[in-house]
């Protein structure tokens, strides 16, 4: 897997002044900004600071500006002043980047200014990760010594369109100060991001009969496609459960360990794709109380009255719980949302997205878990609390507007410092399973892990081209008996078998029979990958006097099958019946005949 490195660079602002103190107070200074980022075609980024540092005192002037980037990615430091050229010092620490300048004049005096510039080349603000450019460019701490910090972005036309910008910028195109200590700026470029996905299944069956054990593939919902490249071994059925999970059925031996691998190709999109129809919910379902969310307790009964909207719940959320690191290194026990109240600085993503959809629930607003695969490169700003398989969890809150569920992820903006993941999620969030019914299955890859390995069940890379995919035709196969009675009742099945990686939408299925009034008609069927359509055919064959053929047609799409049934009289059956009473009585006669003859000859 090739990983790429993704860091979201906090600004962090120190001036030191001489010669009365060593130490700067607040109040001292202001300082204006104009920052611009300009990023290159190959995602090298030209930062330029111009700052104006106004003294607010009579007896104290600049005489040195420090600044900290969280990176270690930064070259080609210019500064100057009105004085001519800096030199500057660079220290580079533990991934981060100290830059100090000396100033070359002094601004003395209450109301005296001095301007400067800083310029930089720094690698970490825009990185491309498959077919995705994303930027981050830092926000800032709230110092009341900064006076105005407006920033300016220009970004390449070879980046392509946008695919979302947060937050936009205000007056004259620019970013405010206001805006810069909420977080910073995020956006990304592009339609779609492609990965491919394999994943290792170990279903262990310590019983003495073979059993059928299901699995969760990562299915397809509003904001991914699946595909399926390779399944193996190939499962008995794929069905959709009633949160839209793809269950893939297997039969596994007694006393026997199966290995199941597959390959998918996943596409994520940032919008609701428009061909993606979402299936009416169980309100009751996503609104009931589960174990990790206790919907009826006083507490979180309490926070819903207070938080009524997804919003105000994400944000409370957010700025409640605290991301616990260290709690990643121990084994893992899930607290759930009454759990991680009682103790809400030892949060990880599965608290987060618990305490949300409680108190979502409790306030009638339909919330269920979504755990998959989130990619980052950077686990201190977006980490997985799950770090065997790199699993993430994320809520998603049903919009009854929009009709659909909308996915949002307070972990992240809690440890980004703010980012802005409720009006958006971005395109590294891959759904592996859904519980809404549950809060606790079915459970998704990574959770089959065989202990007596070391091997990794979950590898995801990226790729900018579409795998080949099995797209064959629908196999059809009519069950019904090829010979039947006139007059009697038959029943029989027709299947509609999807031998494919990918989901047939829209299917139509016609079945008909030139005798016995068979008629079927099915419109929009969705069939997934490797699932099957169970239909029943019931005909009852009119009487007669004289054997008869008839044809059953059964088509689905475009592809058509006949199926020949022989309908016999009725006489057909009472002779042959008459004929075995003949046949058994005539056997018993001639037994009998032998045994007299036998006694017979013996006299």
């Amino acid at each position: 897997m090739k990983y790429f490195l993704r860091i979201f660079v906090i600004l962090v602002l120190f001036i030191t002044v001489v010669p009365a103190r060593s130490v700067r107070a607040v109040g001292e200074f202001q300082a204006d900004y104009d920052v611009q980022y300009a990023i290159s075609p190959t995602g090298k980024t030209i930062v330029t600071q111009h700052v104006v540092l106004t003294n607010k005192l009579s007896n104290y002037y600049p005489q040195k500006y420090s600044l900290l980037l969280d990176s270690d990615k930064i070259s080609n430091v210019i500064a100057y002043d009105d004085g001519g050229v800096i030199t500057p010092s660079i220290s580079v620490k533990s991934g981060k980047t100290e830059l100090t300048l000396g100033f070359n004049k002094k601004a003395v005096g209450l109301g005296k200014s001095l301007t400067f510039s800083l310029r930089y080349e720094h690698a970490d603000i825009a990185t491309k990760n498959g077919g995705i450019w994303e930027i981050y460019v830092p926000g800032i701490v709230n110092d009341p010594d900064v006076g105005s910090y407006d920033v300016s972005l220009a970004v390449p036309s070879a980046f392509g369109e946008v695919a979302y910008l947060s937050p936009y910028p205000g007056n004259n195109n620019k970013w405010s100060k206001d805006q810069m200590i909420r977080g910073g700026i995020s956006a990304a470029y592009g339609k779609s991001q492609r990965y491919v996905v394999d994943l290792t299944y170990t279903l262990q069956n310590a019983t003495r009969i073979a059993n059928k054990q299901s699995i969760a593939l990562p299915p397809e919902t509003a904001y991914q496609s699946v595909s399926i490249i390779s399944l193996d071994p190939k499962p008995l059925t794929v069905s959709k459960d009633a949160d839209g999970n793809w269950l893939a059925e297997f039969s596994v031996p007694a006393l026997q360990s199966m290995v199941v691998k597959t390959k998918l190709d996943i596409d994520v999109f940032l919008n609701p794709s428009s061909s993606f129809t979402t299936s009416e919910i169980n309100r009751e379902a996503n609104l009931s109380e589960q174990p990790y969310w206790q919907v009826s307790d006083e507490q979180i009964q309490k926070y819903a009255r207070l938080y009524t909207t997804p919003r105000e719940i994400y944000n409370f959320v957010v700025r409640t719980l605290s991301y616990d690191y260290s709690r990643i290194n121990d084994e893992i026990k899930r607290l759930g949302a009454l759990g991680i109240l009682a103790a809400p600085d030892t949060a990880l993503c599965m608290e987060f997205t618990d305490l949300f959809i409680a108190i979502a629930r409790a306030a009638n607003i339909p919330a269920r878990r979504i755990l998959g695969y989130a990619y980052t490169t950077n686990s201190k700003l977006r980490p997985l609390s799950l770090v065997t398989d790199v699993l993430h969890a994320w809520p998603e809150y049903y919009d009854n507007e929009k009709k659909n569920w909308i996915p949002i992820d307070p972990t992240w903006a809690n440890t980004t410092g703010g980012l802005n993941y409720f009006d958006k999620l971005d395109f590294n969030h891959i759904v592996f399973a859904i519980q809404g019914e549950s809060s606790e299955k079915p459970y998704p890859a990574g959770f089959y892990h065989d202990a007596a390995t070391d091997t990794k069940d979950v590898l995801v890379e990226f790729s900018e081209t579409a795998p080949a995919i099995n797209l064959s035709s629908l196999e059809t196969k009519i069950l019904f008996s090829s010979q039947v009675t006139a007059g009697k009742k038959v029943s029989g099945t027709l299947t509609v078998y999807n031998n494919s990686g990918t989901t047939k939408k829209n299917v139509s299925v016609r079945a008909s029979s030139t005798i016995g009034n068979i008629q079927v008609e099915r419109d929009f069927i969705e069939l997934l990958p490797y699932g099957t359509l169970y239909l029943p055919l019931e005909a009852t064959f009119p009487r007669t006097f004289t054997p008869l053929k008839a044809t059953i047609q059964a088509t689905a799409n475009d592809a058509t099958i006949l199926y020949e049934v022989t309908i016999h009289p009725p006489y057909a059956l009472i002779a042959g019946i008459v004929l075995v009473i003949i046949s058994v009585v005539l056997l018993c006669a001639i037994f009998v005949w032998i045994i007299l003859w036998k006694t017979g000859k013996k006299k």
